[in-house]
């Protein structure tokens, strides 16, 4: 009797965590921190059609653009802690200090899902081959106007600039295709590139000055990094993360974390090969106390970058 006992005891102690798997009670919104059409919205929207057919859940994406992410973030600080309300935006969304309705504390870190190839890009009518190239033209009297989308990018163009001692016009675009978009249309000379730049860079119509990532890029093995180069102390490349309200349900974020994971560790899934051609190497899976831990040293590299241009 004492060994059937034991056996029951065992059984139930086992069977447990399947009972008790987190299963959402309504409609999971996702959230996206920026347009539609853009690299944020068209990955978020795969994952989203892949996990409902993944777990059975029903997930509702619905674009929340502005400011950089900033827009959905101030929402989602204050979404119920259920499990029903996450958000997708990129890192800055979160560590850079300028946010100030942003705290880095408001949010439960779920995980990333990629990672950018940030470069500094021309059109390559311009002529222009390498970063000193665009240097020289704009001190023999060509105007600048630098494309880009958020303030981090923003600051960077201006600690390039301030290096180099010339002036840029900057001019502000809604989502990280904003910049390539600006470049085709003659709206800018200069922009930042996170990735979508990658087909025009392919067909010739844009090239790739300096890349702004901790390593060379892909697409140009050849030309060196912003680090490289000495102008800047850190990369500026961003990466995609999904967040949750601050006391967020622990089962929820775990389950949540755990079907995105799921997905993305399939190569043949939809979302993971958008990934891996738009973001080479491919998806970028940090998560948890790890994530947050990153988050934080970002925003302190980011509050000493700022220190330049005061």
């Amino acid at each position: 009797m004492k060994l059937l006992v034991s056996a029951a005891l065992a059984i139930g102690l086992f069977a447990a965590p399947a009972a008790a798997e987190w299963k959402p009670n309504g409609p999971i919104k996702f959230w996206i921190g920026f347009g539609a059409g853009g690299g944020t919205d068209t990955q978020a929207r795969a994952l989203a059609e892949e996990i409902e057919a993944l777990k059975g859940w029903r997930i509702i994406p619905e674009n929340k653009a502005g400011g950089g992410g900033r827009v959905m973030a101030a929402q989602l600080k204050d979404a119920p802690t259920d499990g029903l309300t996450v958000g997708l935006a990129i890192n800055s969304t979160f560590d850079f200090p300028t946010n100030k309705n942003i705290n880095i504390e408001d949010f439960t870190y779920l995980t990333m899902t990629a990672g950018s190839q940030m470069a500094v890009l021309a059109r390559a009518d311009s002529g222009w081959k390498t970063l000193d190239d665009m240097v020289n033209a704009a001190k023999s009297g060509t105007n600048i106007v630098w494309a880009n989308w958020g303030n981090q990018v923003e600051a960077g163009a201006e600690v390039v600039a301030r290096h180099f001692g010339i002036n840029v016009n900057h001019l502000r675009g809604k989502g990280g295709k904003s910049a390539v978009n600006a470049l085709v249309a003659k709206d800018a000379n200069v922009g930042w590139g996170g990735g979508v730049q990658r087909p025009l860079v392919a067909a010739g119509e844009l090239v790739i000055l300096a890349s702004a990532e901790p390593a060379r890029l892909v697409q140009a093995p050849d030309t060196p990094t912003l680090i490289e180069r000495g102008i800047l102390d850190q990369g500026l490349g961003f990466q995609f993360l999904l967040a949750g309200p601050k006391g967020m349900d622990p089962k929820a974020a775990e389950a949540i974390t755990a079907a995105v994971q799921e997905v993305l560790s399939n190569p043949e899934s939809k979302t993971a090969k958008f990934v891996t051609k738009q973001y080479p190497p491919g998806p970028l899976l940090v998560s948890g106390s790890e994530l947050t831990d990153r988050l934080k040293a970002n925003l302190a590299a980011n509050k000493e970058m700022l220190k330049v241009l005061q």
